[in-house]
């Protein structure tokens, strides 16, 4: 059993400064309450006022909008000199075919997924510390294409591309830059994606609860790994698939009957029972 992190080393992120995007949803959420417990001095983005909570600052900003991305971090660099912690945490998803998409959907996951994060770090550059850290929550989406979800896997490959070169670009600045490849995670925008026809290889395994997908954020945070996925498993067979079409070709109907039952097993835990 996972000892719970809310219990463990008290105080590690006192005196250090996060931004976390992303923090109203279920992982966020989780992941805010752990850095707190930590100590951490967090800042979150947001597009509604929120209640005032000891630590937390709440910045509002809509990520789909460059001027308020700019807004936001002038309101940054005014709460703190500098930020030792940035999470990308926001994520979207609408699965539409190709044939069928509309432009205002293609820009607004292209926008929270792929244009904000890159914004959003180079605005906030300047003033991240010498080792801070920078952590993307990815998506095995950018590893293994999606179909139904082109855009979503664009952005997400987009963002892989951009988190490999960045951390090269940080080298000389001890500027650590991390990537987070959950599966997929019981949360409300897992639920809203798949009654808009989501991909059922969200099922292969159970979903994570939140609070495991946080906990690993917060190890990326605190740890020097580049590139981290659930399993070591999810790791080679994803990159296999990647460097052969022909084996994800011969994988894909096991993955689908695999991920059939495992919907199937999830519905029925979500049916109370008698």
């Amino acid at each position: 059993m996972e000892k719970s992190a809310l219990n463990e080393k008290p105080g590690a992120g006192e005196g250090r400064v996060a931004v976390v995007t992303g923090a109203t949803g279920g992982i966020g959420q989780a992941l805010v309450r752990r850095m707190r417990a930590r100590g951490y001095a967090i800042i979150i983005l947001s597009r509604h006022p929120r209640a005032a909570t000891p630590g937390i600052t709440t910045v509002i900003c809509d990520l789909t909008d460059s001027e308020s991305i700019k807004q936001a971090v002038t309101h940054i660099a005014a709460h703190t000199p500098q930020v030792d912690v940035l999470v990308h945490c926001a994520g979207i998803i609408t699965p539409q075919a190709v044939g069928a998409l509309d432009s205002a959907t293609i820009a607004t996951q292209i926008a929270v997924d792929l244009t904000a994060p890159i914004e959003l770090t180079n605005a906030l550059l300047p003033i991240m510390r010498r080792r801070g850290h920078i952590v993307f929550v990815n998506s095995m989406a950018a590893a293994f294409p999606l179909a139904g979800s082109s855009v979503y896997t664009a952005a997400k490959f987009g963002l892989r591309g951009f988190a490999r070169a960045l951390e090269q670009e940080l080298r000389p600045r001890c500027i650590q830059v991390s990537s987070i490849y959950p599966a997929s995670v019981n949360t409300p925008m897992l639920s809203n994606e798949m009654a808009a026809g989501g991909s059922i290889y969200n099922f292969i395994d159970p979903p994570q609860e939140p609070d495991v997908t946080a906990q690993r954020i917060l190890e990326c945070c605190e740890g020097h790994s580049r590139e981290r996925f659930s399993s070591v498993f999810d790791k080679l067979f994803t990159h296999a698939c990647l460097a052969s079409m022909r084996l994800l070709n011969l994988s894909l109907p096991i993955m689908k009957l695999l991920g059939r039952r495992g919907y199937r097993r999830y519905q029925r835990s979500l049916t109370p029972r008698s």
